[in-house]
């Protein structure tokens, strides 16, 4: 075999080595959870974290920042559950000054806020909704309040990975490209006294996973009737 025919089966032979020397990509599933009450109830505004024991990504910077708006006295959502280095957008759509201030957390008052911030925005009038954002760049919760109006409370928690979601009136929190492997799935309600149990799971493909609270949350208040606040 001269030289020119020997060449292309060279090259193909170190291409399949190199190939079999690669990494296999990791997978990525869909994790559903569905978080209840001791008593079996749907379990509202409840954090669900995801910490691969293998470690994970960095959580990427979104594109645009979270949003909580302030709104007929009351921050929405209540609770905002972003990766760590998210930006953070606070509205004021009432006609009057609000304040954003951190607060402790915990029905007692007894944690201190993992971020500490305060600010004041004005009116909204005209069409203009002033805003302020912020960086979450400190793991864990931090309750946020208004000076000015004392029953407005709300709630932020920064999780150290990308997979982390609120639950929904139904129970339910969606945790979008999750790696496959061995990971905790970790619990946070506002109204908890003591930690919630890590749950050890296995994320293999698209699967659903049911979570327990060792405690009833306290049922929030109904939104203010609108407009009953304007000024």
């Amino acid at each position: 075999m001269n030289a020119a025919a020997f060449r292309p089966a060279l090259s193909r032979a170190a291409w399949l080595a190199a190939l079999a020397l690669l990494p296999l990509a990791a997978t990525a599933a869909d994790l559903q959870v569905v978080v209840t009450t001791p008593d079996g109830k749907p379990a509202a505004d409840v954090v669900v974290a995801l910490l691969p024991l293998a470690g994970g990504a960095a959580p990427a910077p979104r594109a645009e920042p979270a949003l909580i708006i302030q709104k007929d006295i009351r921050f929405e959502p209540y609770v905002t559950a972003v990766p760590l280095g998210t930006r953070v957008r606070f509205v004021n759509r009432d006609r009057f000054d609000h304040h954003v201030r951190s607060a402790p957390g915990g029905p007692l008052g007894s944690i201190a806020p993992a971020k500490t911030f305060e600010f004041r925005l004005p009116a909204a009038r005209g069409g203009r909704e002033p805003s302020a954002e912020m960086v979450m760049d400190a793991p864990g919760a931090s309750g946020v309040g208004c000076h000015l109006h004392g029953s407005m409370r709300a709630h932020i928690y920064v999780n150290p990975t990308p997979w982390v979601a609120v639950t929904d009136n139904a129970g339910r929190a969606l945790l979008q490209g999750a790696p496959d492997g061995a990971a905790d799935l970790r619990l946070w309600h506002p109204d908890q006294i003591v930690a919630q149990d890590q749950v050890r799971t296995t994320v293999a493909g698209n699967a659903n996973l049911e979570a327990k609270l060792n405690f009833t949350p306290r049922r929030r208040p109904p939104p203010r009737i609108k407009g009953e606040y304007e000024q």
